[in-house]
């Protein structure tokens, strides 16, 4: 959605107080982020909320780039987005990024009295249930309508997600393993991920153990073990499904906005999911290492760039991951 110019539902409408928000970027806060960095901060003022990153906050060896960064920061902004709706205004946001300043990512600008549609409603209503799953997934195949509702929701950020089938699939599963040998084998990823995971320092950062999942008795399991196979004290082991449903959400550019753009769409599809009933797992480490990112791209539309890599069932719910603490991420003035 494109800023509007300072005229008409944009000027002259008093804010949101204080109270509202700290619960809107709450709820910003409340978005996906590699391994739980949480690398956002946001200034509020004057019916603006500005939305900053803060790299140094990520695992840089693992997301050199910052592309992981932009995807959190455009699923924070999805968020704060339905959130201003759910308070009774309408938002309209400026994507900023450029080459000279990757920093300040967005401006939300807070405009009008307006309504969500039930739709969106429900997926405000979904902010705090969605959990990235690490679970097994039962047998139950994901249904057409459900697919089809997931590339809606891509589609409506202008992205894509496309289910991944045969040759393809075998080719991103490949992929997948070779990503997680990649990464075990790096003793930078390895620190920083054990950082965020096994080894962290801060309660309210990073994935606890609890939220790992359990480990997969069988190595060719296509899931993601954080624990990058450190054993881990009480953390039981699984079986995992033979045939989950996968797809790729894809941007047809490639630029720190796409990626900005993409990160809305992909909170919009686990939203949508978290909704209908499915759980999600985020199995970025393909699109990590980029030797292997093209691999994931479906030789049929070599024009689009993947982003990652998604597998979608039926799972029992994860615990909630922490969050940093409002004071830290939030200045209003």
């Amino acid at each position: 959605m494109a800023e509007t110019p300072g005229s008409g539902p944009w000027s002259a409408q008093p804010s949101l107080d204080r109270e509202a928000i700290e619960a809107v970027v709450t709820a910003a806060a409340w978005a996906p982020s590699i391994l739980n960095c949480q690398p956002w901060r946001f200034h509020a003022y004057q019916g603006v909320v500005d939305v900053f990153a803060v790299p140094e906050a990520a695992p840089l060896h693992l997301d050199p780039t910052c592309r992981e960064v932009y995807l959190s920061l455009g699923a924070a902004v999805l968020n704060l987005r339905l959130a201003i709706g759910a308070h009774g205004r309408s938002a309209a946001v400026q994507v900023l990024p450029t080459p000279l300043d990757r920093t300040l990512v967005a401006r939300v600008r807070i405009g009008s009295r307006a309504q969500l549609s039930a739709e969106e409603q429900a997926l405000y209503d979904a902010i705090r249930l969605r959990r990235s799953s690490r679970n097994p997934f039962s047998d139950q195949p994901v249904s057409y309508e459900d697919l089809m509702r997931l590339q809606d929701a891509a589609s409506v950020e202008g992205a894509h997600l496309d289910a991944v089938t045969g040759r393809h699939r075998s080719t991103i599963v490949e992929a997948l393993h070779d990503a997680d040998r990649e990464q075990r084998s790096d003793p930078a990823v390895v620190h920083e991920v054990r950082g965020l995971t096994v080894g962290r320092e801060r309660s309210d950062v990073g994935v606890p153990v609890e939220s790992l999942g359990p480990r997969p008795l069988d190595p060719s399991a296509v899931t993601r073990d954080l624990a990058l196979g450190q054993h881990v004290p009480g953390r039981p082991a699984a079986d995992f499904e033979d045939e989950a449903l996968l797809a790729v959400l894809l941007t047809s550019a490639d630029e720190t906005a796409d990626w900005l753009r993409a990160g809305m769409a992909l909170e919009r599809v686990l939203l949508t999911a978290t909704v209908r009933g499915l759980s999600v797992g985020i199995l970025s480490h393909a699109t990590e290492e980029a030797d292997l990112r093209g691999v994931v791209r479906d030789p049929t539309t070599a024009w689009r760039h993947p982003q990652i890599v998604l597998r979608i069932g039926y799972g029992d719910p994860m615990p909630p991951t922490p969050r940093r603490p409002l004071a830290e991420i939030l200045e209003v003035s």
